[in-house]
């Protein structure tokens, strides 16, 4: 029997556009029902068409976004409605705590994967990417102690560590402590311009440019090698 759980780790804002085929295609094509998962905030609305569009102008109509303003009255019974209608499921940028406060723990992050478990493909933008691997990483900048932090992500991917924005915000150094801390050997860097897919867990091919995969053998002395990927994933045209 063939797997059929497909992820799509979105490095950046510039690769968003890199997303849509196969994605679409593996959530029904024009027929699509997308959860648009986001963090909410103040003119919330104003980023809809960022992430809509690359999906209407394929023909897809049918989207919903769960959308917490404010987070404190965030309404589960909704999120849980929308997750269970949808034949896609995808979790947007920006702050990863929030996200993970919102959806990687109690009944919303065990539906999500339970969904991804029944074959609804999941893509993940920045942050969305961070939150569905087994160790969902808080910057620095985003922890309240003002260090980097593991948390239990969505785990949906095993196995591996993952750094976004790779170049452009120098992920590397974090990648290496995480991969040491949690003895993960695998890791990839996904530049802002790039998605990595998976499926069933397995890296299986990268959109646009540039994806690097790191390999940790040495944990003690923090020996690790880089190589760019160079495994293109074939795009399917949506129904």
């Amino acid at each position: 029997m063939t797997c059929h759980k497909l992820a799509f780790l979105i490095g950046g804002s510039a690769a968003h556009e890199e997303h849509p085929d196969g994605f679409l295609a593996a959530a029904g094509g024009r027929a699509a029902r997308i959860a648009l998962l986001l963090q909410g905030g103040e003119g919330w609305e104003r980023y809809l068409p960022f992430y809509t569009d690359p999906w209407t102008q394929r023909g897809v109509t049918q989207y919903l976004a769960v959308d917490p303003e404010p987070v404190s009255a965030f309404d589960l019974e909704q999120a849980r409605r929308i997750l269970q209608w949808a034949t896609a499921i995808y979790v947007g940028g920006g702050r990863t705590p929030t996200y993970h406060q919102l959806y990687a723990s109690g009944p919303v992050g065990a539906l999500i994967t339970e969904r991804h478990e029944q074959g609804v493909p999941y893509a993940g933008l920045s942050a969305g990417a961070v939150l569905a691997m087994e160790a969902c990483v808080f910057e620095p900048s985003e922890s309240a102690d003002g260090k980097l932090q593991v948390v239990p992500g969505l785990g949906l991917l095993k196995g591996w560590v993952i750094g976004v924005h790779f170049t452009s915000q120098n992920a590397l150094p974090e990648m290496l402590e995480v991969m040491a801390r949690t003895r993960t050997p695998k890791g990839l860097g996904i530049d802002d311009e790039a998605c990595a897919v998976f499926n069933c867990g397995r890296f299986v091919g990268v959109l646009g440019h540039s994806v690097y995969e790191i390999e940790m053998p040495d944990f003690e002395q923090r020996a690790y090698r880089t190589t760019e990927c160079k495994i293109p994933y074939a795009r399917t045209a949506s129904a």
